[in-house]
């Protein structure tokens, strides 16, 4: 059978099943949310102890560039004067020969379709110098230093020229995507936090910051981004991680209300939208019911080139084209939107303890599935599938003597292959807190990481906070147990 063929006849009835499970619902998904107390103006409250980032961004289609003016409000939340700010400029990442290059070896070809296209960044801004590991590092000196708890407003003009690249920042013959765009503050812990960009996982530890954005482009592009509109292609947002853009001629949208959040589905040649947008829909409100209320006004998901199966940002994430698996595609919704919760509200230094939102990530997209029957996915089942992941890939290694590494608390530079990193970080990573249910039930796991939400919402999760807390609100003896099995112990604790 024709593959395009057995494509379109399994998208149909997959649609079928899902659309009756929609029409027999008692309650519309708006009705779904069975509390939502963060309102828009709580979120601002909380908004004010954190900086802001202004960006006033112009984008040309001839040049495929990107000119930006950005101030940042800038808070010390440290205990030290600082006499420089740091800020990560990932887009140096994109450029030819870098040390550490944004796509793997073995991705080029699939990443860059038209052959190989050199992306970066030129910063305008007098007194700055640009440094770390291929110049993605930008320091600003402050001349008089920056007291504990004081604040002050840095000025940054740099202009990015896109690479022809499917990847998180680059453009491609149907989108634009702008992610992880601008200058974005390091996190001061004890020295700032900067590391090189990796092509395994997503080399990101980022603070918290309100955002204030317009972006201008040609006619004919509609724009997608992670805030809420406020006028002409203007948008704002509180408390995100990160904010991106994705702009396309070719967009077509669903919008559907979940409690006070409008979801918006942008796709480009989704041959079920609707089952894809009550996905999102389902999603977005069975997470806030089980771990915390989403506390955002919008939550954008956008279909677009993109190398990898999807992406997170703040109220807004990719859905990569080239899936092509109707239910892999809502796998991919599931698991992004799992990470409004695991990277967004609760984050955690991914170039470092990526198994925390990976893993927990793709737990959460699990018990989604075991509770959403109409999928034919189950929580054991996909337990499974990991199992088998994990035994496929060490055969292979062993089979023609490659060594690897079950640890899971390694540098994202320090894994081999992005094969290597995924088995470690989301399959393991998964099972982890799979083995965690196993002996209390998810269902409690669910209330102790709910717990764990709450209290570090707009905080970053470590290893060591996280293995506390769920051994204190479980009860159960977790320290050994988390501890050997993330030293790649696994086979003594299963």
């Amino acid at each position: 059978m024709n593959k395009k063929i057995k494509r379109r006849i399994i998208a149909i009835a997959l649609a079928t099943i899902l659309t009756i499970a929609i029409i027999s619902s008692a309650f519309g998904i708006s009705q779904l949310l069975l509390k939502k107390n963060t309102s828009p103006q709580g979120l601002q409250a909380v908004a004010q102890d954190y900086g802001t980032i202004t960006l006033d961004c112009h984008y040309s289609e001839t040049s495929h560039a990107l000119a930006v003016n950005q101030t940042t409000h800038y808070i010390n939340h440290s205990t030290q004067i600082l006499f420089d700010v740091k800020f990560h400029l990932y887009a140096n990442a994109f450029q030819a020969n870098a040390q550490h290059p944004a796509v793997a070896p073995s991705e080029v070809e699939r990443a860059y379709p038209n052959g190989f296209d050199a992306g970066y960044a030129k910063v305008t801004t007098p007194h700055t110098t640009l440094n770390g590991s291929d110049n993605t590092v930008v320091t600003v000196p402050i001349k008089n230093g920056l007291k504990p708890g004081e604040a002050l407003d840095i000025d940054l003009q740099y202009t990015i020229k896109l690479a022809n690249v499917k990847h998180r920042l680059g453009y491609t013959e149907h989108t634009v995507n702008l992610g992880n765009f601008y200058a974005i503050p390091v996190v001061y812990d004890n020295g700032w936090q900067t590391y090189p960009y990796s092509y395994n996982g997503d080399p990101f530890y980022n603070e918290p910051y309100n955002f204030d954005v317009t972006i201008t482009a040609p006619e004919g592009y509609l724009i997608a981004t992670s805030g809420t509109p406020v006028g002409k292609n203007h948008y704002q947002g509180y408390l995100l991680r990160d904010f991106a853009i994705v702009l396309s001629r070719d967009f077509k949208t669903l919008a559907r209300n979940v409690g006070d959040t409008t979801v918006t589905y942008y796709y480009l040649n989704d041959e079920i939208p609707d089952v894809s947008l009550y996905t999102a829909c389902n999603a977005l409100a069975y997470f806030s019911n089980t771990f915390y209320d989403y506390p955002y006004a919008t939550l954008n998901v956008v279909q677009t080139d993109f190398l990898q199966g999807g992406m997170e940002y703040g109220a807004l994430v990719y859905i990569a084209l080239d899936v092509t698996d109707q239910l892999q595609y809502q796998n991919v919704i599931v698991h992004e939107i799992a990470h409004q919760w695991w990277y967004g509200l609760v984050g955690n230094n991914q170039t470092r303890t990526a198994w925390i939102d990976e893993g927990l990530a793709e737990y959460s997209t699990a018990v989604f599935f075991e509770t959403h029957p109409q999928y034919g996915l189950t929580l054991e089942g996909i337990a499974n599938q990991n199992k088998a992941s994990i035994k496929m890939f060490e055969d292979i290694m062993d089979e023609y003597n490659v060594s690897y590494t079950r640890a899971m608390y390694g540098d994202l530079i320090s894994y081999k292959m992005p094969t290597e990193y995924t088995i470690n970080t989301y399959a393991r990573g998964m099972l982890l807190f799979y083995e965690i249910s196993e002996m209390i039930g998810y269902k409690n796991l669910n209330q102790a990481l709910a717990k764990f939400a709450s209290e570090n919402c707009y905080k970053f999760a470590t290893s060591y906070r996280l293995t506390h807390a769920l051994e204190d609100n479980l009860g159960y003896d977790l320290v050994n147990f988390m501890n050997n099995y993330l030293a790649g112990k696994q086979n003594n604790v299963l």
